[in-house]
């Protein structure tokens, strides 16, 4: 398909199409401007799938009674939602970088030359790449973290700075401020075996030990490293901007049942078969149900607050949306349902 196949239409024209295509208007002015403000991609394109009478073949039309207000407010909700999820991890974030560092200064050393050592990483795996002047080389990914932590040791910008030049050394719990959430979670994971377990320990609560006792039966370590894959995949999207309320994604997900995600957790069990089905495995409802898990609850409960708050600003106007919401977001037997339930009756 080529780019004439999308040309460019203004404002009015788009207008037209979709009052062509059947979709009702309430307020032409407040489209238009919606239309000028966010884009027509972004808000119909992004949102339209419920309303289509066949979401595969734009020129069937909308169904009877749907409108223009009904989507934008779907865009409207999402952007609060994508807000909300992205703050709480966050909170994550800050929390796991932290604990990161904590357990490096404590178990190896806070000296940047003992704790960057290659002996207390893996080297994970072997990637190929072409040199500019001809020939091939191997790079490790822990070559390429390596390649970060010198480019934050070197800095020129603050705190980093001044930690090399007035204390000739920075720290991990320094170093962490200059990484992304992807860069920490790697280094996580090519860490050795004991800082792992230490890492997972000091976040959920548990003793190292305790941990090594109970994962046969709970698989908490192979599930912590979906947990990272799955959080990292929803700070990226919701940093970017991308539709958010009900993706789902096969390649960032919960790969393998984990007791300690279904089953020992305050919000209601899912069993095997729900799972096998592909039941809460990469939904918001996912990354509410995980955050549960961390002994600091305070991005958890921000979370389904805010959930709550948004999903109840949006039924109001619009209560036929409700179980589709849900199902989609995977909120059923939770306590954001819970609270919209209470809601819808105190209104009726």
């Amino acid at each position: 398909m080529s780019e004439l196949d999308k040309p460019f239409k203004k404002t009015q024209e788009q207008i037209n199409i979709l009052k062509d295509r059947n979709l009702n208007i309430i307020t032409t002015d407040s489209a238009k401007d919606s239309l000028r403000n966010y884009g027509y991609y972004e808000i119909i394109n992004g949102y339209k799938q419920k309303f289509m009478i066949d979401p595969h073949n734009d020129e069937a039309g909308f169904k009877s009674g749907s409108n223009f207000e009904h989507i934008f407010a779907l865009y409207t909700l999402d952007n609060s939602i994508r807000n909300s999820i992205r703050e709480a991890l966050e909170g994550f974030e800050q929390t796991f970088k932290q604990s990161l560092a904590y357990v490096i200064a404590r178990d190896i050393s806070e000296d940047q030359k003992r704790y960057t050592a290659k002996s207390h990483f893996n080297a994970g795996a072997s990637h190929e790449f072409r040199r500019r002047r001809g020939g091939i080389s191997i790079q490790t990914d822990r070559d390429r973290l390596f390649k970060k932590f010198n480019s934050i040791l070197n800095s020129d910008f603050e705190p980093f700075k001044y930690y090399r030049t007035k204390h000739g050394n920075i720290p991990p719990w320094i170093l962490v401020k200059g990484l992304t959430l992807g860069n920490s979670i790697y280094w996580f994971s090519l860490s050795q075996k004991n800082i792992r377990e230490s890492v997972i320990g000091r976040l959920i609560g548990l003793d190292p030990s305790l941990i090594r006792e109970v994962d046969e039966q709970l698989h908490i370590k192979r599930a912590f490293g979906d947990v990272l894959d799955l959080f990292l995949d929803y700070r990226n999207l919701s940093s970017h901007v991308g539709r958010i309320y009900n993706h789902r994604s096969d390649q960032h997900q919960i790969r393998n049942y984990s007791a300690y995600i279904y089953k020992n957790n305050d919000i209601a069990p899912l069993s095997k078969e729900q799972f096998r089905k592909g039941h809460l495995r990469s939904s918001i409802g996912t990354v509410l149900r995980t955050l549960n898990l961390f002994k600091n609850k305070e991005p958890f409960f921000n979370l389904e607050v805010m959930l709550s708050i948004h999903l109840e600003r949006h039924l109001k106007k619009y209560p036929e949306d409700f179980d589709f919401l849900l199902d989609t977001m995977e909120l059923k037997n939770t306590y954001v349902e819970q609270q919209l339930i209470k809601q819808q009756l105190n209104v009726n």
